[in-house]
């Protein structure tokens, strides 16, 4: 039997995905339409909460794209969410599969967690190349088929990260704000 690898693997947001999130921050801040008394200026309780709404929306939506990752150890897969990492242990896993919308799904589980933004297996094939997160699916599965090919650690929380809410809210903070400042 061959020994897994003796780093935790780590699958996460590439440059592109980083770059994407920003943009729709930024045209989220542009092109957002605010209704009559959603401002701080001219303040109405239900369209401030419309406003506050649709920021805390594009602060999680550009972190989700952004920030993912999923580790996976010698215990299990560890998912970056919004409030917390989610752990599977290997026992609770059967495969992993790609979704045609590019998240992972991982099957077997008895609540089944997404993870990941992968590009789908669509944008794959019109790319006439094998994406990444097919190879992570197939990476994934066997892992969970074979307790020989996982890694032989445990990973930290500089591997496995950590929720991504301590940066989304502040990042609402800033969407709204800035909003606020270019739609006077």
């Amino acid at each position: 039997m061959t020994a897994g690898p003796p780093e935790p693997y780590v699958w996460r947001a590439g440059w592109p995905a980083r770059v994407a999130a920003a943009g729709s921050c930024l045209l989220f801040v542009v092109l957002a339409e605010r209704p009559h008394g959603g401002t701080l200026a001219d303040p109405r309780p239900g369209a401030v909460f419309f406003a506050v709404w649709t920021s805390l929306v594009a602060g999680w939506l550009c972190c989700r794209v952004g920030l993912w990752r999923i580790t996976a150890d010698r215990d299990g897969v560890h998912i970056r969410r919004m409030w917390a990492v989610t752990f599977l242990p290997w026992s609770r896993i059967g495969r992993a599969e790609l979704r045609r919308d590019g998240l992972l799904e991982f099957v077997g589980a008895t609540e089944i967690p997404l993870a990941g933004l992968f590009a789908p297996s669509w944008a794959d094939r019109l790319a006439r190349r094998r994406g990444a997160g097919v190879r992570a699916a197939q990476v994934l599965t066997e892992m969970a088929r074979s307790p020989g090919l996982r890694p032989q650690v445990r990973a930290g929380r500089a591997a496995t990260g950590s929720a991504f809410a301590h940066r989304a809210l502040p990042l609402a903070v800033a969407v709204f704000a800035a909003a606020e400042c270019i739609h006077r």
